[in-house]
C-alpha cells in the first residue's frame, strides 16, 4: 500500500509539473500605476521541432473572432476536416499588426485576462495556454506577442503626456492692472489615443480675459475652448478637453499649445502673489503639473522734518512703462478699508493710511491725517515717482519729484524743511513787499516828524 501511495504521489507531482510547463506566463514590466492591462488570446499555437502553427477552432472562428482578425488583415485556410482555421503566412510587420488590432473587436477572443500593477510595478498574467496574445493597456495598445514557451516578458511601450507652463518674459513681478500672458505646452507621448484634459487654475488675484487660443502641432485649433468655473475661494478653473481623435492624430513629441491672458486685480495686492497652476489627466495618469507665480510688492512713504513725523502732505504717484515707452504714467489708487486690512491679516499702524493700486481709483496719496502711507500692489521691477502736491502746514513744498526704485528699498523717507514756498527763478518773491513796507514806514516817520515841527512853529 505504501508503494502504491508513493507511485500515486509521484504521478500527481509529474502531472502537476506538466500542467505548470504547459501554462504560460506573460509579465508586463514598467507598468504605470493605476492603469489596467488586458491580454487577449487571439490564436492557438502548436509546434513540433521547427514546425509551428497558429489556428482557431471552427467554433472560435465562427463566433466573430475570425471576422475580426480577417478585418485586421489576417487570412486563414480551413482544414480538410473543417474543425480548424489555420493562419496563413502574413507579410505584416509587428507594428502593422498592432495598428490593425487596435481597432479590432476582440470581445470574442479565446481568453481574456485583466490585471493591474502589483507592488513590484508589474502586471502578471498567469495560467495562459500557449498562443498568440495581444496585450493592451488603458494607455493604448502595447504589442502583439507569441507565447512560444512558458515565460514571456514585455515592457510597457506607451508613455503619457508631459506638460509645462510659463508666464511671459519679464513678468516675475507685476503691478495691479498689468496683463500677463500664460503659455501651456502639452507634449504627446507614445501610443496616446484617448481623451485628455488640461485643468488650469488662476488664483483670485487674476482675472481671466476669456481669450484662450490653442494650436495643435502648430496649426490653430478654433474648436477648442475652456469650460470656466469660479471656485468658492475666488479662484478660476478652466478645463480644456482634447478628444480621442485629436490625441490619436498626434504623434509622439508633437504638441498642443494653449495661450491666454489674465489681468492682475486688487485681490492680489496685499497678499503679494498671484499664482497659476495646471495639470493634465490622461487615462488614469495625472501629471504633477506646474505652478507659476508673479510677485507684487508694497511701498511705505514716511513724512518727516528730518527728526519728527509730519502730517498733512499729499502726493501723486507715477510709474515708468517700458512697454509703452512712457516715463510717467498715473498710478490709480484706492484707500483700503479696515475690513479689508483685517481680512488680509494686516495690523493697522498708528498715523498710517493704506492704499491699493486700483485702475478705477484716483492718483492721490492723502496723508492729511497721517504721517505714513502704505501702498500695495506695485511692481518691484518698475521705477516710481512721488510728486508732492501739498506740504504740511508751515513747511516748504518739494520742488522736485522723489524717484523710488522698489528693487532696492520699500520704505522711503521724504523730508520737508520749514519755511514758505521758494520763488521760481527770476521771480520777485516777497522782497518787494519788504521794500514797500519799509518805504511806507519811513514815509510815515517823515510825516510824523514834519507834523511835530509844524506844531512847534505855530506855537
Amino acid at each position: 500500500m505504501k508503494k502504491i501511495l508513493a507511485i500515486l504521489l509521484a504521478l500527481t507531482m509529474v502531472v502537476g509539473l506538466m500542467s505548470v510547463a504547459m501554462a504560460a506566463t506573460i509579465t508586463v514590466d514598467n507598468v504605470l500605476e493605476g492603469e489596467t492591462y488586458t491580454a487577449y488570446q487571439i490564436l492557438h499555437y502548436t509546434s513540433a521541432g521547427d514546425a509551428y502553427s497558429y489556428y482557431l477552432t471552427a467554433e472560435e472562428y465562427d463566433s466573430g473572432l475570425g471576422a475580426a482578425l480577417v478585418g485586421a488583415g489576417f487570412t486563414f485556410t480551413q482544414s480538410a476536416d473543417k474543425t480548424q482555421y489555420v493562419l496563413n503566412e502574413t507579410t505584416m510587420t509587428a507594428d502593422q499588426i498592432v495598428a490593425a488590432l487596435k481597432t479590432a473587436d476582440l470581445s470574442k477572443a479565446i481568453s481574456i485576462q485583466t490585471k493591474k500593477a502589483d507592488s513590484d510595478g508589474q502586471a502578471v498574467f498567469t495560467d495562459l495556454q500557449p498562443g498568440y496574445y495581444f496585450v493592451t493597456s488603458t494607455l493604448g495598445s502595447l504589442c502583439a506577442i507569441a507565447s512560444y514557451d512558458d515565460q514571456e516578458l514585455i515592457v510597457e511601450k506607451n508613455t503619457t503626456i508631459t506638460d509645462d507652463k510659463v508666464v511671459d518674459e519679464n513678468s516675475a513681478n507685476a503691478q495691479v492692472g498689468d496683463v500677463l500672458t500664460y503659455t501651456i505646452t502639452l507634449t504627446d507621448g507614445k501610443g496616446t489615443n484617448l481623451e485628455a484634459t488640461l485643468t488650469d487654475t488662476l488664483s483670485k488675484g487674476l482675472t481671466y480675459n476669456a481669450d484662450a487660443k490653442a494650436s495643435i502641432n502648430g496649426a490653430a485649433a478654433t474648436d477648442i475652448t475652456g469650460a470656466v468655473t469660479t471656485n468658492a475661494d475666488g479662484s478660476t478653473k478652466i478645463v480644456y478637453t482634447f478628444d480621442a481623435a485629436t490625441m490619436t492624430a498626434l504623434e509622439e513629441g508633437q504638441t498642443i499649445v494653449v495661450t491666454y491672458t489674465a489681468t492682475v486685480n486688487a485681490d492680489a495686492s496685499i497678499d503679494g502673489t498671484v499664482s497659476n497652476t495646471e495639470y493634465t489627466e490622461y487615462s488614469e495618469q495625472k501629471t504633477e503639473g506646474k505652478t507659476v507665480e508673479t510677485k507684487l510688492t508694497d511701498m511705505t512713504v514716511n513724512k518727516t522734518d528730518g527728526t519728527n513725523a509730519l502730517k498733512g502732505a499729499q502726493f501723486k504717484l507715477y510709474r515708468t512703462d517700458a512697454k509703452l515707452n512712457l516715463t510717467h504714467v498715473d498710478v490709480k489708487l484706492r484707500a483700503l478699508t479696515d475690513a479689508e486690512l483685517t481680512a488680509a491679516g494686516v495690523t493697522k499702524a498708528a498715523d498710517t493710511v493704506y492704499y491699493t493700486v486700483d485702475p478705477d481709483g484716483t492718483n492721490l496719496i492723502d496723508m492729511t491725517d497721517a504721517s505714513s502711507a502704505v501702498v500695495y500692489g506695485l511692481d518691484k521691477d518698475s521705477t516710481y515717482y512721488l510728486e508732492e502736491t501739498k506740504a504740511p502746514d508751515g513747511y516748504n513744498l518739494l520742488d522736485e519729484e522723489k524717484e523710488v526704485n522698489l528693487g532696492s528699498t520699500t520704505s522711503i523717507d521724504i523730508e520737508n524743511k520749514a519755511g514758505t514756498v521758494l520763488p521760481s527763478t527770476g521771480g520777485i518773491g516777497t522782497t518787494i513787499f519788504y521794500i514797500v513796507g519799509g518805504l511806507l514806514a519811513v514815509g510815515a516817520g517823515v510825516v510824523l516828524v514834519t507834523k511835530k515841527r509844524m506844531s512847534k512853529e505855530d506855537i
